[in-house]
């Protein structure tokens, strides 16, 4: 039975329980908005009790609260502007997928088929958001018991099968309380939003590493050479034609090699083509031209776990020889393929024996470069790693735990932009208020900070409309 059925399932009955709960308990909820929320008493006396035993704690923690919030600030800032350079690319829009302003919702890379990102479960979302909510809240509360501000309520916001936690302050006590201490209960809940994201990356590279090994090698694109159009000059066709995922390419010789190119090239006019333009030629060899796919598990008889084991047993062959390349498929372990092929020699020293495959890495700057390393900084680049014990329960957890630190460091950075509907907002106002010291004016930069972000955001989804429907 697909998960996917059990995820549903845990769906139907988790929204049955909320319906029966919130109706047996109707005189206790108050609707606010869209929302219905239900107040309780439950943990005020552990938010009042870590509030106080730990004064010394509290106040050093304070300034790395509010130093947090302004550097999770500057990032979000940083980021955002990250994001308008990359959606002004129409290929990166189509890559993403995904609306800038979209609420992170269960099943979401299903809805738009995004393949780069993990599933992403119902069961996953109520963890991750209980996770979230409960320490993003309940630092709230901590340290405005500990700055003197009464706490009202605890209790859950509910929207439908949806929830939330909440800790109800008294918010004109918060507003008669100097600067410093709001800008810390402020900062409090997207500090602890961070402090869980590390501890649950940590845990998921322990997970990592201990619930996976190595099991081949994987490779992202065949090898190939780049020229400019000037060198393309000298090209002649050999009549050779190669179907790679749905497309003729045209064999080619140039510079007494062969290889491979779109045909779209010779479609492209004078304009489309300068001589800062490079062509993508693939060389002719065994990978592309057998069409190898999947992890490399074994040559000949030798098993290949990691990059080292592929290079040592390479490099005991020599061109022009025969082996035999067994592959599997890395999302489905019985797939396997065997390969008998010719080695080929490398374009670049024709000594060495070569299949032609190549592990290509993002680089560069910007958000999604430091994404990539976060995320893979325990893995090594062109390895394949397979659960040593159950597939399915192993990927299950290790996703959560991705899911888990993701979301946490994107509720910390977005709950920071300087917008009113943000604890940012507020912090971003009362910084302004303690440079200047003009209610007003702070008021007014505050008004046109708005502005101007929200401007940006609909920026945004006017680009990623035009790079998706163009």
């Amino acid at each position: 039975m697909s998960f996917v059925l059990y995820d549903l399932s845990f769906l139907v009955v988790f929204t049955l329980a909320i319906v029966i709960f919130l109706y047996t308990r109707k005189h206790n909820l108050k609707r606010d908005g869209i929302m219905y929320l239900y107040r309780t008493k439950v943990g005020l006396k552990i938010i009042d009790n870590l509030g106080k035993k730990y004064p010394k704690t509290l106040r050093v923690l304070s300034y790395i609260i509010v130093a947090c919030g302004y550097l999770l600030m500057i990032a979000m800032i940083y980021f955002l502007i990250e994001i308008v350079k990359i959606f002004l690319n129409p290929t990166f829009v189509q890559a993403i997928k995904i609306p800038p302003l979209m609420p992170l919702i269960p099943y979401l890379p299903n809805l738009f088929k995004i393949t780069w990102l993990p599933p992403f479960y119902f069961t996953y979302w109520i963890v991750a958001i209980a996770l979230i909510a409960l320490f993003h809240e309940g630092f709230h509360g901590i340290f405005a018991r500990f700055y003197g501000v009464r706490i009202k309520s605890t209790g859950f916001g509910f929207l439908g099968p949806f929830l939330a936690f909440f800790v109800e302050q008294d918010d004109k006590q918060m507003q008669q309380k100097k600067i410093f201490p709001q800008l810390t209960i402020l900062g409090a809940g997207v500090f602890a939003n961070i402090l869980i994201g590390i501890i649950f990356f940590f845990l998921m590279a322990g997970f990592y590493n201990t619930a996976y090994s190595p099991s081949g090698v994987v490779f992202n694109d065949y090898s190939y050479s780049l020229f400019t159009q000037e060198q393309m000059q000298n090209l002649s066709l050999n009549n050779k034609i190669l179907a790679v995922d749905g497309m003729n390419l045209t064999g080619i010789t140039l510079l007494e090699k062969n290889y491979y190119i779109s045909p779209e090239y010779f479609k492209l006019d004078e304009t489309e083509l300068t001589s800062k333009t490079l062509i993508k030629a693939y060389q002719d060899l065994p990978a592309i031209n057998n069409q190898i796919s999947g992890a490399i598990r074994r040559i000949n008889e030798v098993q290949v776990d990691t990059q080292e084991d592929f290079v040592n047993e390479m490099n005991k062959h020599i061109p022009g020889q025969e082996i035999t390349i067994t592959t599997q498929s890395i999302t489905n372990s019985s797939d396997v393929k065997t390969y008998n092929i010719i080695l080929g020699a490398d374009y670049q020293n024709s000594s060495r024996s070569v299949i032609g495959t190549v592990v290509l890495l993002p680089s560069g700057k910007g958000i999604r470069i430091m994404m990539y390393n976060l995320m893979n900084y325990f893995r090594e680049p062109g390895v394949n790693y397979a659960p040593k014990g159950n597939y399915e329960a192993t990927i299950f957890f290790y996703n959560l735990l991705w899911w888990i630190v993701l979301i946490n460091f994107s509720v910390a950075l977005t709950n920071m932009l300087p917008v009113g509907i943000f604890d940012g907002g507020r912090f971003y106002y009362l910084t302004i208020l303690a440079i200047t010291k003009k209610k007003k004016l702070a008021e007014q930069v505050f008004k046109w900070t708005t502005k101007i972000i929200l401007a940006v955001f609909v920026l945004l989804m006017v680009l990623w409309a035009w790079g998706m429907f163009r």
